[in-house]
């Protein structure tokens, strides 16, 4: 009588185990290459050092308009580039024009990334003459006005929670490519330590 060979064919079950070896690896390989776009996505800057005040939750920064020497600047036209910016109603002092020029030497300071960075400067009661010799003189700046009731509005979207009121004074503020306020300095921030600040923001930032 012939006996019957009941084992399973080997070439079968090395097939198998080859198959899931090659679905491990590809598997291993996936997560690899997902692993930077993934970690880009979720990751969320909530410090640098604890030096720059961070607002939490930015703030959406509403499409308000300003004024410049060719007409009506609409806050969206500055969508897609980081915006530094100074604001200054009715007169511009020593530490105004002060964090004027920090916000025009922290741009240059990033080198390739500077035209990431748009610099701007907000005035409500300045006098056309000043604003103009403000702009000439920290080139390239952009000087824009606001009527005294828009101007308001930004004072609103601006304002730090639970800060004392002369902390408010002549800050200097970091508003993200979304349009999102994001974080803002005191007037005596040192601009050597901000620079380390923007470039990780800029470094971690995907846009702008």
């Amino acid at each position: 009588m012939t006996e019957l060979n009941n084992t399973t064919p080997a070439p079968k079950a090395s097939g198998n185990k080859a198959q899931f070896w090659n679905r491990v690896q590809m598997v291993l390989i996936l997560v690899v290459f997902a692993a930077p776009v993934v970690a880009a996505y979720f990751y969320k800057p909530t410090h640098f050092n604890n030096y720059g005040d961070i607002y939490q939750p930015v703030r959406p920064v509403s499409n308000l308009m300003m004024h410049g020497t060719d007409g009506v600047v609409e806050m969206d036209s500055l969508r897609r580039q980081w915006v530094f910016l100074i604001v200054a109603q009715d007169a511009c002092s020593a530490e105004c024009e002060a964090n004027i020029l920090k916000m025009r030497q922290l741009r240059f300071m990033q080198n390739n990334d500077m035209t990431r960075i748009r610099t701007v400067f907000l005035h409500s009661g300045l006098t056309d003459e000043l604003a103009v010799d403000l702009a000439a003189k920290y080139s390239p700046i952009e000087a824009y006005s606001s009527e005294p009731a828009a101007f308001q509005e930004w004072v609103k979207v601006l304002k730090l929670d639970d800060a004392p009121k002369e902390a408010e004074k002549d800050r200097f503020y970091v508003i993200d490519p979304a349009g999102n306020l994001m974080m803002s300095y005191p007037a005596s921030a040192d601009p050597n330590i901000m620079k380390k600040d923007v470039k990780r923001l800029l470094k971690a930032s995907q846009i702008g």
